[in-house]
């Protein structure tokens, strides 16, 4: 499993997490063989080893509910009563 030491090199490198690094499956011997931050550099430059890259989602879900006044939670705390 090449994972231990050389996906974590590439993934500081690149600084991006594990998920993102894309290792070519055909050159794993080559993958194997190099052990140097400067090894590493070559095979990405090479393209060997590359960044994946994913489309961003809506920020919505992430922000909660509390950040848009029109949302529903502000119309709900209009309707209480004060005695």
């Amino acid at each position: 499993m090449v994972r231990g030491n050389i996906k974590d090199l590439a993934m500081r490198y690149l600084k991006v997490g594990a998920k993102k690094v894309w290792l070519d499956p055909t050159q794993m011997e080559k993958i194997r063989e190099t052990k140097t931050r400067e090894g590493i550099r070559q095979l990405i430059s090479e393209g060997i080893i590359r960044r994946k890259f994913t489309p961003g989602g809506s920020w919505k879900p992430s922000r909660g509910p509390f950040l848009n006044p029109k949302d529903s939670v502000f119309k709900l705390n209009n309707n209480v009563k004060s005695e």
